[in-house]
């Protein structure tokens, strides 16, 4: 079957990013052979199986730039879209190639506002004119998951509001101060009927024992993605930085409030959907470093109980 591979090894958010241009290309060239190459989405690879096939990125980490053309022509690689940015390896070894159906896509300083759906969707249309709409960016938990998310929603007392917290980002100018989603959580969980679940994963060191609010009702998860997953999808809301939790727990179907450094971010990043509510810093340009301080935890509980009333 001809290959197309699309390469997004920075993280979970810009993976789940390309699924619903992915989807639209399923559906147009139902022959082709898709594949994704994304380090991110590796242990949830059994959730978007029926789009494409997530490829084992470990034994490629050390490859050469000719070993890594030399594998692509291996795989009988027809189509090569990569979106990893101007610095990551794939780029390198694809700089300087002559295939025209070997693309690197533009760096985020050339999308100016629009968001990153549409410059997928306009990315990979220069490969398949065909293409019409984008399909969804959904992620559809397997049988087991399921049953686990069942299981784990069974046993909050009807009625409750199940409330996700993710303190955490791949880039450190996205995360917003770890003293205020400590008080945030504590805020929330002053209501009788709510329970705040903080994910969290080997970065927040900060978030130790002794550092969240001492309530019965506030509760650290630290387990592997792809059980975690089952237990984010029991949600109602998540509240989280612009990280790939975010965008995980928008593609499960939770409403979400994101956080934001920039107006040009949200732009970018942040869904235009009713399930969706952001909180940017309008801080002034020489304030920009220090961000997180023009945000406070009162902006963000409003934003959140605009979401969930029950808040």
């Amino acid at each position: 079957m001809p290959g197309f591979l699309a390469i997004a090894e920075r993280g979970i958010g810009d993976a789940l990013t390309l699924l619903p241009s992915l989807r639209a290309l399923r559906g147009a060239r139902p022959e082709l052979r898709i594949e994704l190459l994304a380090p991110g989405l590796y242990p949830l690879a059994a959730n978007v199986r029926e789009t494409a096939t997530i490829l084992d990125h470990r034994p490629l980490a050390d490859l050469s730039d000719v070993e890594r053309l030399a594998w692509l022509e291996q795989r009988r690689s027809r189509w090569v879209w990569n979106t990893e940015g101007e610095r990551g390896p794939w780029t390198q070894a694809l700089r300087g190639v002559s295939n025209p159906n070997w693309c690197t896509a533009p760096p985020q300083r050339k999308w100016g506002g629009r968001h990153v759906l549409r410059v997928r969707s306009e990315q990979l249309r220069a490969l398949f004119p065909e293409l019409e709409a984008r399909g969804e960016i959904g992620l559809v938990l397997t049988p087991a998951q399921e049953a686990a998310r069942r299981a784990f929603r069974a046993e909050v007392p009807p009625g409750e509001t199940l409330v996700a917290i993710q303190p955490g980002a791949a880039h450190p100018d996205r995360v917003w101060s770890a003293d205020k989603f400590r008080a945030l959580a504590g805020a929330l969980a002053e209501r009788s009927r709510v329970t705040v679940l903080l994910f969290l994963g080997d970065a927040e060191t900060h978030f130790g024992p002794g550092s969240l609010p001492y309530r019965a009702n506030v509760r650290p998860v630290r387990e592997p993605l792809d059980s975690a997953v089952a237990k984010l999808a029991a949600c109602d809301l998540l509240i989280g930085n612009e990280s790939g939790f975010y965008h995980l727990a928008f593609a499960l179907g939770l409403k979400v409030v994101g956080v934001y450094r920039s107006l040009r971010g949200a732009q970018r990043w942040a869904y235009r959907s009713p399930r969706s509510r952001v909180v940017i810093s309008w801080m002034p340009r020489p304030f920009r470093r220090d961000w997180t301080r023009w945000i406070s935890v009162a902006r963000v509980l409003r934003a959140a109980r605009r979401m969930a009333p029950g808040l």
